[in-house]
């Protein structure tokens, strides 16, 4: 099977799946949605805290809620064989590996697209001329987490307690994302030039870039042990 054919017929076949049982956007979403209630009430009465610390309330929100969808990228395979078809496949591993990529970054971005407002609606937020270079820097960070949890999620799927190993595996290698991203959304929340910033933006691609081309390399060795 050609290559891209492989990585839309992945993509797609998860995308079904999530359209069937909405299981994994709803779970991202309700956990995400508790977070921002809980956030909301506890600075309700200090509107300037609340305002210094908003770039780190939304990421601690999508991290947390994109491990959520990510440990379920590959829990789905293990019915039926599913996970066994997938290594024994003579389709490229990589394409397989790109097409959960590509589906855990659209599940990520759909979350947060629908989160965002309502971080605008609780906290007061003005973004509206922040906001397409805050979609950039999302789609840049959602990416980097997307690209080695989408890996650590195959590494850990058929270990007993993948809940606890995914996040413990996934959240030290994220660390510069995150802090790329709380600085980036800060500059751009505050209306900074993007030259403040500049710098995290360009940590974000590189991240993107290096961590993209290991994690396709290292999937095959992992599908295949």
């Amino acid at each position: 099977m050609p290559f891209f054919n492989v990585i839309r017929w992945v993509a797609w076949k998860d995308l079904i799946s999530e359209v069937r049982s909405r299981e994994t956007i709803s779970s991202m979403f309700f956990f995400a949605l508790i977070v921002i209630l809980v956030f909301s009430f506890s600075f309700s009465m200090d509107q300037a805290a609340a305002r210094e610390l908003i770039a780190g309330i939304i990421w601690v929100a999508f991290a947390f809620t994109g491990i959520i969808g990510l440990g379920k990228s590959f829990s789905a395979e293990l019915q039926n064989d599913c996970l066994e078809h997938l290594q024994i496949s003579p389709a490229s591993k990589g394409a397989i590996y790109l097409g959960k990529l590509a589906a855990n970054l659209l599940f990520m971005l759909i979350v947060e697209v629908i989160l965002f407002p309502m971080f605008v609606i609780f906290f007061n937020l003005d973004v509206v001329e922040e906001l397409p270079l805050l979609l950039l820097i999302f789609a840049l960070a959602t990416l980097g987490l997307s690209t080695v949890g989408t890996l650590f999620s195959a590494m850990t799927v058929q270990i007993r307690a993948r809940e606890v190993m995914l996040p413990i595996l996934l959240l030290p290698l994220a660390v510069p994302v995150m802090i790329a991203a709380v600085e980036a959304t800060r500059g751009a929340l505050h209306g900074d030039p993007v030259s403040l910033y500049g710098n995290w933006l360009r940590l974000l691609a590189v991240f993107d870039i290096v961590f993209t081309v290991l994690s396709f390399w290292a999937f095959e060795w992992i599908m295949d042990t």
